[in-house]
């Protein structure tokens, strides 16, 4: 005969039923959806002179904005790395999201930040837009917006 081991006398059936609300990305395939055009574009404007101004900026920042929505942070990356198109002797630029949006320069040879010197050497291909660069890995984006980690 069965014998009942647990009493649960004490559970109350309506708290079973609040569902469970997270925001953000939660998986890897959250962070592998392919990234928007205008994500893309603004990314890549970084070497235009428009995107110094005030304007420029604000643009840039409601682009990560809605391309991320709410993530939470651990699911935000640190920042971007992409080809610089300054011309010689500048190489590659980043986008440093955990400093509030700075963009800076990179000379051929000069060291990046150790969190995205490991996404210089793919950013500069021609096959990829941008490297997203996060705390335990780095996504890579095509010119389709397609996502790759690695």
């Amino acid at each position: 005969m069965a014998r009942i081991i647990l009493q649960n006398d004490h559970v109350n059936p309506e708290i079973t039923d609040v569902p469970f609300v997270t925001a953000g990305f939660k998986s890897d395939r959250d962070l592998l959806k392919k990234r928007s055009r205008k994500y893309l574009e603004l990314i890549a404007g970084i070497d235009t002179k428009t995107l110094t101004d005030t304007k420029g900026m604000g643009a840039l920042r409601a682009a990560i904005q809605e391309e991320f929505g709410a993530a939470e942070l651990v699911s935000l990356p640190l920042g971007i790395v992409s080809k610089c198109y300054l011309g010689h002797p500048y190489e590659v630029h980043t986008l440093d999201l955990s400093a509030s949006h700075i963009i800076k320069h990179y000379k051929i040879n000069e060291a990046l930040d150790a969190d995205f010197e490991k996404a210089r050497i793919v950013a500069k291909h021609n096959a990829y837009a941008m490297v997203e660069v996060y705390k335990d890995k780095i996504i890579i984006i095509r010119e389709d917006g397609s996502a790759i980690k690695m």
